[in-house]
């Protein structure tokens, strides 16, 4: 029976499990942490049921003290839209960054920031994170300089979805081939023998956009195919549908639209139907990303299978292994990405 003032019960300790489960706290703490080495699964088995029976939780505070880390990665995405979580194509991304850190015991911290202000972020301010990934926009200057700021903390740096800069220290890239991507829709999109081509991107200047712009560019040069670029603000589909409008009615009907992403592609088709043309018969669209919404569009659109939740999680497992072996073993991944063959071509 417990004496007045002293408390009923304790917070069950590890050495406290470690008995129950009859192993050494250093097996425990394997466990704990997701450790597969040296641990057999009978043995983590009495482990875990030690730990559910005393409803034991781990101090990381104490752990934290003793490793000097964080348990945090923090997330800048320098985009001037307050609506940035809106993007499929960053929700996944955020997904797969998240999720996996979080299977190896590491929170996840996210920024929106806007262009210009990336230095007055608390993130960079106070920066109480192992690591900092990146999602620069700008031109190339400024991207490279938004980098260079953030390298220059002295901490691991992952920048997504841009060309490396050989000489960042302690930095890793991680992306997708928009270039490839966008040729390979490009190239797809030459069984139609077009001659004038126009292509609807983001006002916003974005690294895979820019890759994307190219990729088509190129393919559609090398062939004679005049190219139009047509900006608007991607997260208004009411934007994306009079920036085609607008197209249209001073240019006439070109004979192949390009969207940068799927949600363009979509809007553009319901713009040619409103003018009573016929997709693809008349005019050929081509989306990028076949996100699952992709399926709504009518035709199916033919798209490339965009990789950005496998993006996060290329990040997140190149941060962990930066921070167990003290260096990028690879720093620059680039993920190939998939034709998607649909009916609107």
């Amino acid at each position: 029976m417990a004496k007045q003032g002293e408390p009923t019960s304790r917070r069950p300790t590890i050495h406290g499990v470690a008995a129950r489960a009859g192993v050494s706290t250093a097996t425990v703490s394997k466990v704990v942490n997701g450790k597969e080495t040296g641990v057999s699964a009978e043995t983590r088995r009495r482990v875990e049921a030690a730990i559910r029976e005393m409803g034991y939780r781990p101090n990381r505070i104490g752990r934290n003290l003793r490793t000097q880390r964080h348990g945090a990665v923090g997330l800048a995405i320098v985009d001037p839209s307050p609506r940035f979580l809106a993007d499929p194509f960053t929700t996944n991304l955020v997904a797969g960054l998240s999720n996996h850190l979080s299977k190896n015991d590491f929170g996840l911290l996210l920024y929106g920031v806007l262009p210009g202000r990336l230095a007055e972020c608390s993130l960079i301010r106070i920066s109480q994170v192992d690591a900092i990934c990146l999602n620069p926009s700008g031109d190339r200057a400024e991207r490279i300089e938004s980098m260079r700021l953030v390298a220059g903390l002295g901490q691991p740096l992952v920048v997504f979805q841009d060309q490396p800069v050989p000489d960042l220290p302690d930095a890793c890239f991680v992306r997708q081939d928009d270039h490839g991507g966008s040729a390979a829709i490009a190239r797809e999109l030459l069984r139609r023998n077009p001659r004038r081509a126009a292509m609807v991107i983001t006002d916003i200047q974005w690294p895979a956009v820019e890759n994307r712009v190219a990729g088509v560019s190129e393919v559609f040069a090398d062939h004679n195919v005049t190219l139009d670029l047509i900006p608007c603000d991607e997260t208004s589909a009411v934007a994306i549908t009079d920036a085609t409008t607008s197209y249209l009615d001073r240019n006439g009907i070109p004979d192949v639209i390009v969207g940068q992403n799927d949600q363009i592609a979509i809007a553009a088709i319901q713009v040619l139907r409103s003018r009573g043309l016929r997709v693809p018969e008349d005019v050929a669209v081509s989306g990028f990303n076949a996100f699952p919404f992709t399926g709504l569009a009518v035709p199916p659109l033919t798209t490339v299978k965009s990789r950005a939740y496998d993006i996060g999680v290329t990040a997140a497992s190149a941060i962990i292994e930066r921070l167990e072996s003290g260096r990028f073993s690879e720093t620059d991944h680039l993920l190939p990405l998939e034709l998607v063959r649909g009916q609107s071509i």
